[in-house]
């Protein structure tokens, strides 16, 4: 199962500006906040999250929350599952990551193979 998703880093970074800690609690774990706030480009820190979180759940077909899942590092970019009943539905499957970024783009995509 794959699932894949492009996202505009000025729409997040406008959505941020607006919502401010309200979306920001509402979307992302407390380790994407604290990673993403020690960065020189936040937003685009924030955007490609937002989009490994949409890629994931395109590629499993069942939305358990967006706090659900986390990204990890991006030098090795991988997802943690976070919730209890989706970790335990997944517990078989191999997950793997690719991520990118230019200027206003984010991508990511999610594969979900059984082991």
């Amino acid at each position: 199962m794959i699932g894949i998703d492009i996202i505009n880093i000025d729409k997040i970074a406008r959505i941020i500006d607006k919502w401010g800690e309200k979306f920001l609690n509402r979307i992302f774990s407390q380790k994407e906040i604290e990673y993403c706030e020690n960065k020189k480009n936040s937003y685009q820190c924030y955007a490609v999250r937002f989009a490994v979180k949409e890629a994931f759940y395109k590629a499993y077909n069942h939305i358990y929350g967006w706090k659900a899942i986390e990204m990890s590092s991006c030098r090795k970019p991988g997802v943690n599952i976070l919730d209890e009943r989706l970790k335990r539905e997944i517990d078989n499957f191999k997950i793997k990551l690719s991520t990118s970024h230019i200027k206003n783009i984010g991508i990511a995509i999610v594969s979900l193979s059984k082991s």
